[in-house]
C-alpha cells in the first residue's frame, strides 16, 4: 500500500512540476516576442497546446472558483489537478500490468492431444 501511495505521490510531483515548467516557458516565449506578431509562432503554438493538455481537466476546464484561489492560489488546484492525473496514471499503469498478465497465463496453457474440428 506504501508503494502505491509512493508511486502516486512522484507521478504528481513529477506532472506538478512539469505543469510549473510549461507554464514559466510558454510565458517567457510569448513575452519574450517584441514585437508582437500577428500570428503566433509554431513553437508558441506547441508550448500552448502542450499547456492545455497538461492542465485538463482542472485547470483547463476552469472547474475551480476562480474567486476562492486569487494570485498564487492557484498551486492548489493544480496540485488537485496534478494529483487526478496521478490516480489515473498509476490505474492505467495497473491495468497495463493486469492485462500482461492475463495474456501470459492464458498463452501458457496448451491442451496437448489432437484438436477436433
Amino acid at each position: 500500500m506504501m508503494k502505491k501511495l509512493a508511486l502516486i505521490i512522484l507521478i504528481a510531483f513529477a506532472h506538478f512540476g512539469l505543469s510549473l515548467l510549461i507554464v514559466a516557458t510558454s510565458m517567457s516565449v510569448l513575452s519574450s516576442a517584441n514585437p508582437v506578431p500577428a500570428e503566433p509562432t509554431a513553437g508558441a503554438r506547441i508550448l500552448v497546446e502542450a499547456t492545455r493538455i497538461i492542465h485538463f481537466p482542472v485547470i483547463s476546464q476552469a472547474l475551480y472558483p476562480r474567486h476562492v484561489f486569487p494570485g498564487n492560489w492557484i498551486y492548489i488546484p493544480m496540485a488537485v489537478n496534478s494529483f487526478l492525473w496521478a490516480i489515473v496514471l498509476y490505474f492505467l499503469i495497473w491495468l497495463g500490468k493486469k492485462t500482461r498478465r492475463f495474456r501470459v497465463q492464458r498463452s501458457t496453457f496448451r491442451v496437448t492431444g489432437k484438436r477436433k474440428d
